[in-house]
This record gives structure tokens, C-alpha cells and sequence, in this order.
């Protein structure tokens, strides 16, 4: 593996501002820059309050990390993921977002491993055993955690956090799953690779939840965003048999 060319780290943003620098900063100060080909920030839109910011710190940067900015073409997190990976210029990409909810602090040992297992998924999860968590309402956890469990259950699969995007992913593994549905591509991202076997490593980190603005999911939308994990289960689910029926004949 050519570390050279190894991790893009891609920072979504749309209307955060000192987390964005501050995000930035952590993962320079504490990342090997050997380690990262690139920092994309993934925009919203040209004209969101991030996009000020994130040409600041472009124009302003005085690492040897190259920096560059892309706008979202489709609105909405699934569209988001399902656009990243074709911005993507290395063989293995990190989704972080700019609020410092999930801490960039713990992207060194998710690389660390990752450089050790570069076929694997390696995500950092607020429920794996040793993560903290600070102000994440009680509805909030047992949604998740219902949720969660009951994919595990309908396409037996393992993981603490299945609905998650903040992972070490291969970019090739990406293209491989073929997700063609730009609507649903978040909500297979884990899914799917888990369902064929690629190994999923998760390791603890610590949540913090957002001090700039309001959390991106009140828990209206956590419930939607729920209801569409488990739709995208049952979904799986159903092509896993539909496949495995075409295989015997």
C-alpha cells in the first residue's frame, strides 16, 4: 500500500464554522501526513455558511496536505454518500462530519488498524465497550439501539453501530457493492459488505453531541432515519434470497 496515496479524509460540512477549523486541526495535529493523500471538504452547497470557512483554511494552509473543496450535487446524506467515493483519489476514504460530534481524535488508531487489515471496514463506534458519550438523550440511544439490533438480527450480522458512516472504508469495496440507488446508498454503505463477508472491525471512541447549532436529527428524524435502516435491511434481506434462489438454478 502506498501510504503516499493511502486515506482521503472527507469533512462534510453546511453551516459549521469553528468546528470545521477545529476538525481540521485535530486531524492535522494528530494524524501522520504521510498517512493522508488528501482532505476533501464536501460542501452542501457553494454558498453555505462552511464554504467561507473551508476556503480560508485552504488558502491559509501551510501543511503539505493537499486540500480541496466539492459541492454536493443531490440533496440529502444518502445522494452524499453515494457521491463521495467518485471524489475520491486514493484507495481508502474517511466520512467525518465538522460538528466534533464524533471525535477526530480517535482517526489515528482507526488507521492504525486499518494499514493492518486495508481489506476490512474499521469504524469507530459510541457503543463499542470503552467509548464515552456526553449529552446523547435517552430516546436517542434506544432508537439507535433497537434499530441496530434489529439488523443484526434480519441479515445476521454483527456491529455496535451499523448505522454509521464514520469508517475506514476500501474505495474499491465501494464500487464493488454497486449501489445504484443514490436514495439508499447510506443506508446499505455498512450493510451490504457486511452481508458478504468483508470484516468489520469497530473500535470505541468518544461522542460529544454538537455544541454549534442544532444537531442535524431531532428525534422525529432519528425515528425517520431508523425506519429507513430497517427498510434497507428488509430490502438486503430479500435480495440476499432472491440471489441465493437464482444460484441453485
Amino acid at each position: 500500500m502506498s501510504l503516499s496515496n493511502y486515506l482521503t479524509l472527507v469533512v462534510l460540512a453546511s453551516t459549521e464554522r469553528q468546528t470545521l477549523k477545529k476538525t481540521v486541526n485535530l486531524l492535522l495535529k494528530h494524524c501522520s501526513h504521510t498517512d493522508i493523500a488528501e482532505i476533501v471538504f464536501f460542501l452542501i452547497s457553494a454558498d453555505c455558511p462552511s464554504a467561507p470557512v473551508a476556503k480560508k483554511i485552504i488558502q491559509t494552509n501551510c501543511s503539505d496536505v493537499s486540500m480541496r473543496i466539492c459541492i454536493q450535487k443531490m440533496p440529502g446524506l444518502s445522494p452524499a454518500v453515494h457521491e463521495i467515493p467518485r471524489h475520491v483519489r486514493s484507495s481508502h476514504f474517511l466520512i467525518i462530519g465538522s460538528d466534533l460530534e464524533m471525535s477526530p481524535l480517535t482517526v489515528p488508531d482507526m488507521i492504525k488498524i486499518s494499514k493492518q487489515h486495508p481489506e476490512a471496514i474499521v469504524c469507530a463506534s459510541k457503543f463499542k465497550k470503552g467509548s464515552k458519550r456526553e449529552n446523547y438523550h435517552l430516546p436517542h440511544y434506544l432508537c439507535n439501539r433497537a434499530v441496530n439490533f434489529a439488523m443484526q438480527r434480519l441479515l445476521r450480522i454483527k456491529g455496535t453501530e451499523l448505522p454509521i458512516t464514520f469508517q475506514i472504508y476500501p474505495t474499491n469495496l465501494f464500487f464493488k457493492m454497486n449501489f445504484t440507488n443514490p436514495k439508499h446508498t447510506f443506508y446499505e454503505f455498512t450493510i451490504r459488505p457486511l452481508t458478504k463477508g468483508v470484516e468489520y472491525i469497530e473500535i470505541p471512541t468518544n461522542y460529544r453531541r454538537r455544541s454549534e447549532g442544532e444537531s442535524n436529527f431531532n428525534l422525529h428524524k432519528y425515528i425517520d432515519l431508523g425506519v429507513n435502516f430497517l427498510s434497507a435491511a428488509w430490502r438486503e434481506r430479500k435480495r440476499i434470497k432472491k440471489e441465493a434462489k437464482t444460484r441453485k438454478f
